[in-house]
């Protein structure tokens, strides 16, 4: 067989696999990790630098063409447009066009059918999605700034792990502010930035969907702690996960509180009337003694070793021995051969609040730090978010 009739039979098998590992999750993880390292395989080393190196150009082009309106008007369309269509409907120029859409479609991020004329693909169409559409926005304009001042910082601060107020984003944004406080002085950029946590969380499966909810938390807690403390969601924000687990479990005794500062607790508009509004700040001392569980989701990676010990030995002391348990939705990475979207993240926690994706090692060496002993990771099956389950020394 010759070498395109090889390259042929490759392609249609991977365009078959493709399909069967829609539905299944690890298989689609593995295949995707395959065909990653087939590119490293087959670009020469300068090819993947010089790629890497251009990667500002492709994301500025997809930022310009979401804000020229092009990427709206390819979605809506049902056949292929001309960039000449385009620029009627835009306003801008013919030539700019073809060019902002060139890389996209080299990327098939659109899809070139002919001379200057695109549809719509699978990522552009994903675009349409404003919970995408303004995440893009606000790394683009947020992140690739302070993405071009960490090296800077770094250096002048002899490349010393950032922990402390002053980091590369306060250095990026010439402010003292840190970066949620910053965000409420800018109106314009709150929005992009909710909708980007919205897009974030759509589709991904919730931490009781994977846990032994009936075993590990219903249990006991029906049967003798009835006027207790169910689960308190600390620094829950505008109670998305604690209201998704009262409508999945609307009859289970049991109080739900829901705690954060007052400043976002006084905002809280959608909430169930039976789900505690309580104003809290978890550097202080918890005020909920003894729930069965107090769940944390993505608190910890925004925060220093230091800091997430203080935070979490509050609520450690109200946790009661062999009944209390923490339950932490975050990122778990692999101690080794990480993937490369949660090895970013962790990229973009240094950035944005000198904070840290951590690994298994790293949970377990902080949990251990603060007198809990974890009992399992639960994994939610995407990429490498799970549910850490832990318990306080006996």
């Amino acid at each position: 067989m010759s070498v395109q009739a090889r390259i042929d039979a490759v392609e249609k098998e991977l365009q078959a696999l493709s399909k069967d590992v829609a539905n299944d999750e690890p298989a689609r993880q593995r295949l995707l990790g395959v065909s990653q390292q087939a590119t490293v395989m087959l670009e020469t080393a300068s090819e993947t630098l010089w790629k890497l190196l251009l990667q500002p150009n492709l994301s500025a082009s997809i930022r310009t063409a979401i804000e020229m309106g092009l990427i709206d008007a390819l979605n809506k369309s049902e056949s292929p447009m001309t960039a000449t269509e385009l620029a009627s409907i835009t306003g801008g120029d013919k030539l700019l066009i073809v060019r902002i859409l060139r890389p996209l479609a080299a990327t098939h991020m659109v899809i070139e059918t002919g001379y200057e004329t695109y549809v719509a693909g699978a990522v552009s169409k994903a675009l349409a999605i404003p919970a995408l559409s303004g995440g893009f926005k606000f790394l683009h304009d947020e992140g690739a700034l302070c993405c071009n001042k960490m090296p800077e910082f770094l250096a002048q601060t002899d490349y010393k792990n950032p922990e402390g107020p002053m980091g590369v984003f306060q250095h990026a944004e010439n402010t003292e502010l840190q970066f949620f406080p910053w965000l409420m002085q800018n109106p314009a950029k709150i929005n992009n930035f909710l909708t980007m946590l919205e897009g974030w969380r759509a589709g991904r499966a919730q931490w009781f969907e994977i846990f032994p909810i009936e075993e590990s938390l219903f249990k006991g807690a029906k049967e003798e702690h009835h006027d207790s403390a169910l689960l308190v969601d600390v620094a829950g924000g505008f109670g998305y996960d604690i209201q998704t687990f009262k409508d999945r479990f609307p009859d289970q005794t049991g109080r739900l509180v829901l705690q954060d500062q007052p400043s976002v607790i006084d905002n809280v508009i959608e909430l169930h009337p039976d789900i505690v509004r309580m104003k809290y700040d978890f550097f202080t001392e918890q005020p909920v003694k003894g729930a069965r569980a107090y769940y944390f989701r993505s608190i910890c990676h925004d925060w220093s070793d230091d800091k997430c010990r203080e935070l979490l030995s509050n609520t450690v002391a109200a946790m009661e021995p062999g009944y209390s348990k923490i339950l932490i939705n975050d990122w778990v990475l692999p101690d080794t051969g990480s993937p490369l979207l949660p090895a970013l993240m962790d990229i973009q926690m240094i950035i944005v609040l000198s904070g840290i994706e951590r690994t298994q090692t790293q949970w377990k060496e902080l949990l251990g730090s603060v007198g809990l002993e974890i009992v399992k990771f639960h994994s939610l099956g995407k990429e490498v978010e799970g549910l850490i389950e832990a318990v306080r020394k006996v």
